[in-house]
């Protein structure tokens, strides 16, 4: 059985997840952002919410500032559809697991494509030291 701050973690994501795109006007936070994750304190007085961000340094900037302009809206529109008396202090934080899984990916495809290259150039060694006609490599 689940205990009552994840079960108040998931309530906030849901409405975080559809408060900021359809509530906040800041041009700095777009479809690119996402909540991916909430947790909150035992006892429920702060809330992490963890967030990601599809784009460069400069757009990861912004969104934490507006993320942190926004605090006190967000936190008065999480009161208004909560169904506790207690609501959060919020605290925003990117969830940088998404693009350090990218990184990864992108250096597996890397040594993948080293590994190819290796394997190719060993089999063009090999076919190089035969002689056509099934003689024996010359050395």
């Amino acid at each position: 059985m689940r205990n009552r701050s994840d079960r108040m973690g998931d309530e906030i994501r849901r409405i975080m997840a559809s408060l900021v795109p359809r509530r906040l006007n800041d041009p700095r936070i777009n479809e690119n952002v996402s909540i991916t994750a909430v947790d909150l304190s035992r006892d429920l007085g702060n809330a992490r919410i963890y967030y990601s961000v599809y784009g460069d340094d400069k757009a990861r900037e912004g969104v934490q500032a507006a993320f942190e302009k926004a605090k006190g809206f967000l936190r008065t529109e999480l009161a208004s559809q909560m169904r506790s008396r207690k609501v959060p202090r919020l605290h925003f934080i990117e969830d940088r697991s998404i693009r350090e899984g990218e990184a990864m990916d992108e250096l597996i495809r890397k040594v993948r494509e080293q590994d190819e290259a290796a394997a190719r150039r060993r089999q063009e060694e090999e076919q190089d030291e035969t002689v056509p006609g099934g003689g024996e490599p010359t050395a």
